[in-house]
């Protein structure tokens, strides 16, 4: 499934917003997780469980408002096979249930992810392996990793090459072979930059605002999703995603 075929389901739910899913435990809800602890014990299936049950009931409060599903894998796999089996379950229910679902997986090697997790319509990858890395399949589509959040990422994407810092070289690279962009500072000078650098790129902006998001955007307000991993921890999650949806639609107006 392609980037077009996204930007055709923003364009149909009239958002350009998509539910995060990257469960921690401490954050999930302590009576759920006491459920599951109850029946398992405290160990890595009580904890898979609980993320699994908030995963479900948080998609489908989703369902037919927002147009995207992004899953961080690294969440889910630190509890090992069990936590891998609720990757793919939630992936696979985000498929069923008519979300665009993007498994953030920052691989080199997609199609072991695609061929994994069979609902995947698009993965993230490590854009330092090449153009190899972007290679998916018209059905699918990757979106490379240029900019990272992490406290010492400016030590290597910072480095200039050439006039330009290494990030926005990547950027360049990884838009010629087709990938979208994956940034996750939210800092909207960064959004400006890759903007200018990369005119007709699609972003995926991970912990960012709807205000700095907002120079993503086309007058149309094609060009970028904005992923919010708060809704996953939400108490009403009907109201909290009608209230995201709502506080989106302030700066940003899909046509």
């Amino acid at each position: 499934m392609s980037i077009q075929t996204l930007q055709g389901l923003i364009r149909a739910r009239k958002t350009p917003l998509a539910l995060g899913l990257s469960p921690e435990v401490s954050q999930l809800n302590a009576r759920v997780l006491k459920n599951f602890t109850d029946m398992y014990g405290d160990c890595p299936m009580a904890k898979s469980e609980a993320m699994r049950y908030q995963g479900c009931q948080a998609l489908e409060a989703a369902v037919g408002r927002l147009p995207a599903v992004v899953l961080r894998a690294a969440n889910y796999l630190r509890y090992g096979a069990m936590g891998f089996d609720v990757l793919a379950n939630l992936t696979g229910i985000a498929k069923s249930r008519g979300f665009y679902t993007i498994v953030d997986c920052r691989t080199s090697m997609p199609d072991a992810w695609l061929e994994g997790l069979s609902g995947a319509d698009a993965v993230t990858v490590n854009p330092y392996a090449g153009g190899d890395c972007c290679t998916v399949g018209d059905s699918h589509a990757a979106f490379a990793v240029v900019r990272t959040a992490n406290v010492s990422a400016s030590d290597v994407q910072n480095l200039m090459s050439g006039d330009r810092r290494l990030y926005l070289a990547v950027a360049d690279q990884m838009t010629r072979h087709g990938a979208g962009l994956l940034v996750e500072t939210g800092y909207s000078l960064d959004i400006k930059e890759l903007r200018k650098r990369c005119e007709k790129a699609f972003l995926l902006l991970t912990h960012c605002d709807s205000e700095n998001a907002c120079y993503a955007f086309d007058d149309y307000g094609h060009g970028a999703l904005v992923v919010d991993d708060t809704l996953q921890y939400a108490s009403d999650y009907t109201a909290a995603v009608e209230e995201a949806v709502k506080a989106m639609k302030h700066w940003i107006h899909v046509i």
